[in-house]
């Protein structure tokens, strides 16, 4: 009866053990193959104890049950780990593993030493072979060894109970109750003295706990179901190379993107003559983390991928994986939207000019208007713009020392003709007044530098660049302002006053002083020269108008040209 008792133990376990082959085959499995083959070693160690016909035979076939007994805690801790996605280091896997070496040295020990067994004989009287012993010291330890082995397990299974996002719950209270019968059904069996072993039967109990965890684990991999996907798909190749760049496999699909991979041999490079793929993925392959390009072929495309390939636990770099994804859908699509994109910028870009130029009309209308008016000053705006084109051109050319990027000097030039914009807002009494101001008058004139500031905001708010406006309005605003604070309208003074109204007053006083008005004469060039010198510190920037009259032989031929065509006239 106790034959046919371990044997069946024994014939399920190793049923066990195939149904775990079976579903598990390709899964990483060895810890639970290890734990299955301790307990096919164990079943079958007690039916050869029960079987043995001497004390030499039991205690051989005693030292086969403590060799699956010391590993099985072991392989049993590692499946836990792995049915519960833990990951136990190499140096703690190292540690245990000289432990339950060590351990199993003391096992067996028995029937050389007294260490663990004082004494060992045999009792056949039941009809079967039982091994009386007493134990030794060293007995104890093997005690503790389970012990411990029992608390780490317990402790891993109940930290993975508040971690339910890496492992089920469920899992780890049916593995929690699984440890604990097991460790109760030896102790049990311990204090009771029971002739036949228990635990050849808790142990089956607990592998098919496992085998039941793990199929539905391995049902719901989502590694391998992504992997079976990809290995089947049709959208999708992939080559395999070693860290040498040799040839290690590849899949159908990249066989039918690229059939030159047919001919490739395992363990090669991949050789110049094969030029098509030399080309475009043995010149590729660099040890770079990732590298993507595109390889059109006939009227498909492809995406090629070259990423580093990795062992199973991501601690050695092995060689690469080259995918090969059939991008033709995706990369028209991305032509069709590149090209209607290229096609919406150029009528942006058309219609943005021309709205652009349409205000520059309107602004340079609305100028003209006002200096229409201004009988005093006609050709001002024309000519001071011309002045600051050539000015500016000259501090481009970055012999002056002066750091102002092009995109201001560009800006200062589009917003020069709106400097006296504001005298729109004066009266046609005072504008038109072909003498002298008075004071009174004068005061009234003044206020046209914060009217003209005011109109330009309030015509460039959200019609223009913020930058392109600021600089529009402080032109309008203060290029009547003077380097000693003695200017209009705020009395600035120095560095205060914006570099694009000191560059503008220089422009306009000079042009007011070469020009012929209905209340003065032109002055020469050689006295405009000089007054702008002389005022270098007091009216103008003295950095900015020692590099103005370095302009000198540009301005004199500039208005000698005006001059020359009036004379035509």
């Amino acid at each position: 009866m106790v034959i046919a008792y371990y044997t069946g133990a024994l014939a399920l376990s190793f049923i066990c053990f195939m149904i775990l082959w079976t579903i598990g085959h390709k899964q990483s499995i060895s810890s639970i193959l290890m734990a299955f083959t301790c307990v096919i070693i164990n079943n079958a160690a007690y039916l050869a104890l029960a079987m043995a016909k001497n004390t030499e035979e039991a205690l051989l076939a005693n030292r086969f049950i403590y060799l699956a007994s010391v590993f099985l805690p072991l392989f049993l801790l590692t499946t836990i780990c792995q049915l519960l996605r833990i990951r136990i280091g190499h140096r703690k896997m190292l540690i245990l593993t000289a432990i339950n070496f060590a351990m199993l040295f003391c096992t067996w020990s028995t029937g050389y030493t007294d260490w663990y067994y004082k004494s060992a004989s045999i009792d056949t009287s039941g009809g079967f072979t039982l091994l009386v012993k007493e134990y030794g010291t060293l007995h104890w330890l093997y005690i503790l060894f389970l012990i411990g082995y029992a608390a780490a397990m317990l402790t891993i299974m109940i930290v993975a109970l508040f971690r339910q996002q890496r492992c089920s719950y469920k899992y780890s209270s049916v593995l929690i109750a699984s440890v604990i019968v097991t460790y109760a059904s030896y102790f049990l069996q311990r204090l009771t003295d029971l002739s036949i072993d228990l635990t050849v039967y808790i142990y089956l109990i607990v592998e098919i706990v496992v085998l039941l965890i793990f199929r539905r684990i391995v049902m719901y991999d989502v590694s391998k179901m992504v992997s079976d996907n990809l290995e089947q798909s049709e959208n999708s190749g992939y080559v395999i190379f070693n860290r040498k760049k040799q040839f290690m496999g590849c899949n159908m699909a990249a066989k039918r993107f690229l059939p030159e991979l047919k001919s490739l041999l395992i363990d090669h490079t991949i050789p110049e003559e094969n030029e098509y793929l030399y080309d475009n993925i043995g010149l590729n392959l660099r040890d770079e983390s990732r590298y993507v390009f595109y390889l059109k072929r006939d009227v498909r495309e492809f995406k090629i991928s070259i990423s580093p390939a990795y062992s199973e636990n991501k601690s050695e770099w092995t060689g690469y994986v080259v995918e090969i994804a059939d991008d033709t859908g995706q990369r028209d699509y991305i032509h069709l939207l590149d090209n209607y994109n290229d096609e919406l910028s150029r009528s942006v870009k058309e219609q943005t000019a021309h709205i652009r130029k349409m205000q520059d009309k309107l602004i340079l209308g609305m100028a003209d208007m006002v200096e229409g008016r201004d009988k005093s000053t006609g050709g001002h705006i024309r000519r001071t713009s011309e002045v600051i084109g050539i000015f500016t051109e000259y501090l481009r050319r970055g012999n002056s020392g002066i750091k102002l990027s092009d995109e201001f000097l560009d800006n200062v030039i589009k917003a020069a003709p709106m400097h006296d914009l504001g005298k729109i807002a004066i009266d046609d009494e005072i504008l038109r007044k072909p003498g002298k101001f008075t004071l009174d008058e004068f005061e009234i004139m003044k206020t046209h530098a914060a009217k003209g500031a005011e109109i330009i905001r309030k015509i460039l708010d959200g019609a223009e660049s913020d930058e392109f406006s600021e600089i529009a309005v402080n032109i309008a605003h203060y290029h009547h302002e003077k380097w000693n604070g003695k200017g209009y309208p705020d009395n600035l003074s120095g560095e205060a006053i914006p570099v694009e109204a000191r560059i503008m007053a220089l422009a306009d006083v000079f042009d007011a002083l070469v020009s012929k008005r209905c209340y003065k004469e032109a002055m020469s060039f050689e006295r405009a020269f000089g007054i702008i010198e002389e005022s270098l510190g007091e009216h103008f920037d003295p950095v900015l108008g020692r590099e103005f009259i370095k302009c000198r032989p540009m301005l004199e031929e500039y208005y000698g040209e005006i001059l020359k065509s009036c004379d035509t006239v």
